[in-house]
């Protein structure tokens, strides 16, 4: 007698949201990954509409599970960032964006963040401003080239973040701009010193490894 072939259950979208809101993380990411695998636009679309959620907690969970789309949701998450006026919808975005990166592992700068990067740079937000300078760490050698450009930037919280960033980047030219900054007179001292300390730990690291 043979055995009948299983039959796969399709798991409700409302039954993956409750699990995404699991207190356990393992169940959370089983959740994600039934979402991209029965319900991807539907989801995306649910989850989009969590980043502006008052629930914490739920807001970055749904960033995490977009994250998990990859490049699937870059175009949406941009749009939004570009539009919309709230700072929790857009520093989510930003952290979508942040993981999308990790996941994708590009190899290159992709020109879809262009404007992204340029407007954070411009805003009078910290929270902003941080992630922006994390999302182009998580490009690591094709984020280098802008990192380095804001390094002496005029906001210093922009500026140090970079720097601290730039000495976490292995490439000859973090290096020598590291080098460059902690002589610069013409910068903040407290850039000055964040550029030694940065060269400085990769001296050592280097040393180590």
């Amino acid at each position: 007698m043979k055995t009948p072939p299983f039959k796969e259950i399709k798991p409700s979208l409302d039954d993956l949201f409750q699990d995404l809101a699991h207190p356990n993380p393992n169940i959370n990411n089983k959740a994600c990954l039934d979402m991209i695998k029965y319900w991807p636009e539907a989801s995306i679309e649910r989850l989009i509409g969590n980043l502006s959620h008052k629930d914490l907690d739920l807001r970055r969970k749904s960033v995490k599970a977009l994250g998990h789309f990859g490049d699937a949701v870059m175009p949406d998450i941009v749009k939004i960032f570009l539009t919309n006026k709230s700072t929790i919808v857009r520093s989510s975005c930003l952290k979508v964006l942040i993981k999308v990166v990790v996941c994708e592992n590009y190899n290159s700068f992709p020109n879809s963040l262009i404007k992204v990067v340029s407007l954070s740079l411009r805003e009078d937000n910290p929270e902003i401003n941080l992630a922006v300078v994390c999302l182009l760490r998580q490009l690591g050698k094709h984020g280098l080239k802008k990192l380095i450009e804001i390094s002496s930037h005029k906001n210093i919280l922009i500026a140090k973040a970079s720097i601290t960033a730039i000495g976490e980047i292995d490439d000859p030219s973090s290096i020598i701009c590291l080098k460059e900054l902690s002589t610069d007179l013409s910068i903040d001292k407290l850039l000055r010193e964040s550029a030694s300390n940065s060269l400085e730990f990769k001296e050592n690291f280097g040393k180590q490894c």
